[in-house]
């Protein structure tokens, strides 16, 4: 069966029906249009009897139900179709969709010059990002964010500060991996990195939502899905929620993620998993570069998650006299004895002058209620936020000059993160300015 056709939502315009639409195709190529698109399961009959060239052609096909299992087949169908242009879109649901899709860049040149293939949706965004450095001829991108016509389309300026310093496959590949991964800015910081320093790598973000699939992306180098389409993989950064996992799937690990039992950093090579946590990196040295003295005092951390536990005991370890807090007690006081720090009851009241760092997610969306009490902020000494997502973060206003904004963190973490990956030291200044931009 066909897969219907693309709504207004999708990125269609104009009628289905063929009977309204012919006269709009003859329309456009009696006007001289350079290139027309024609959708494969309901205008073959037009490209037959319109006489419209295949130089003038775009074919496409849309699927906005999932990744058919025959999308080879399809593509081979097509692909004996004269046309300038074939165009071949999915919707990824998974992970493993990826795969399809990629692997369709495998087939010989002379056709991957015709070929355009990418997924629809937040899965597929690696798709969309890889596909013109693969061979697709063209890309598709957005002018703004409010002008995005498909699911997972990035912006020019977005499409351009990940994949601007390529000309063709990246050598290594790289990626942020998490439930949904679409709005995270470690793409665009590590992008800026590799372009000052001239190094053919790429990061995409990965958005996995069945966390099953980790294992096929948690894996040594050569074997994970992208390996298996020759896109040598050469580490993940890894978010929420699947910190945890990553330190589990380490077959070595650094003596910080033992203890905190979280990684956010995983370095490939072959027969190994590498992990370490840059978490602590981020914290410590977005507050160092803020002028705050963290030896000697009292840093709560509000969070029990990967990142909370991370952060903790990098704190710890800078000198501080660490108290974690969270929402269920029983669970903070299991986590700070597992980690080896203090804790604090929910409702419990920081000391005056204490660190405060936000290690929840509360703070990503202007309408997040705060993590603290402004009480507790006013009396604080400085209020670390690894929430960057809104433009005005709600702690910030509150917080004044004492704030520490989470892009301050993310670029911090992201400089140990980019030694690790690399080995190169990491271009600080043009990484910060991509991530404030």
């Amino acid at each position: 069966m066909p897969p219907p056709p693309r709504p207004p939502a999708g990125g269609a315009r104009g009628p289905d029906e063929s009977g309204e639409r012919l006269p709009l195709l003859v329309a456009a190529r009696d006007a001289g249009a350079a290139l027309i698109d024609l959708e494969l399961d309901r205008d073959l009959e037009a490209l037959r009897t319109l006489g419209i060239a295949p130089e003038q052609t775009v074919l496409s096909w849309h699927d906005l139900a999932g990744t058919p299992r025959n999308l080879d087949r399809i593509a081979a169908v097509m692909l004996a179709t004269p046309a300038a242009f074939l165009k071949l879109v999915p919707t990824a649901e998974r992970l493993a969709d990826l795969a399809a899709v990629l692997g369709l860049y495998q087939r010989p040149r002379p056709e991957r010059r015709r070929l355009i293939a990418f997924a629809m949706g937040p899965a597929g965004v690696p798709t969309r990002l890889l596909a013109p450095l693969l061979g697709a001829p063209v890309a598709f991108a957005a002018w703004s964010a409010g002008a995005v016509a498909a699911p997972g389309q990035p912006t020019v300026g977005r499409l351009r500060a990940i994949t601007g310093h390529l000309s063709g496959p990246p050598q290594r590949l790289f990626g942020v991996v998490r439930a949904e991964a679409t709005a995270s800015l470690s793409p665009v910081m590590h992008g800026a990195g590799f372009a000052a320093l001239g190094l053919p790598y790429l990061m995409v973000p990965v958005g996995v939502p069945d966390p099953a699939e980790l294992e096929l992306v948690f894996r040594p180098a050569g074997e994970t899905l992208f390996d298996r389409v020759g896109l040598a993989v050469g580490g993940w950064a890894v978010s929420t929620p699947y910190k945890d996992r990553a330190a589990a799937a380490a077959t070595l690990a650094a003596p910080r993620v033992k203890r905190c039992g979280s990684a956010n950093t995983l370095v490939l090579r072959p027969g190994a998993v590498l992990a370490d946590t840059t978490d602590p990196d981020g914290v410590v040295g977005a507050l160092t570069a803020a002028g705050v003295e963290i030896a000697g005092r009292t840093a709560v951390v509000q969070g029990t998650g990967g990142a909370g536990r991370a952060v903790a005991v990098g704190l710890d370890l800078a000198g501080a006299n660490v108290r974690l807090r969270g929402r269920d007690d029983a669970r903070t006081c299991q986590v700070a004895d597992a980690i080896g720090v203090g804790w604090l009851r929910s409702g419990e009241t920081p000391p005056p002058d204490s660190l405060l760092v936000n290690a929840t997610p509360l703070g990503a969306s202007q309408d997040d209620p705060l993590p603290f009490a402004e009480r507790e902020v006013e009396g604080s000494a400085a209020v670390v936020d690894l929430a960057y997502g809104a433009r005005t973060p709600p702690l910030a206003a509150v917080a004044g000059p004492r704030y520490v904004d989470g892009r301050a963190v993310l670029a911090c973490q992201g400089f140990a993160q980019f030694a690790a990956f690399t080995g190169h030291l990491p271009p600080k200044d043009a990484m910060l300015a991509a991530v404030r931009w």
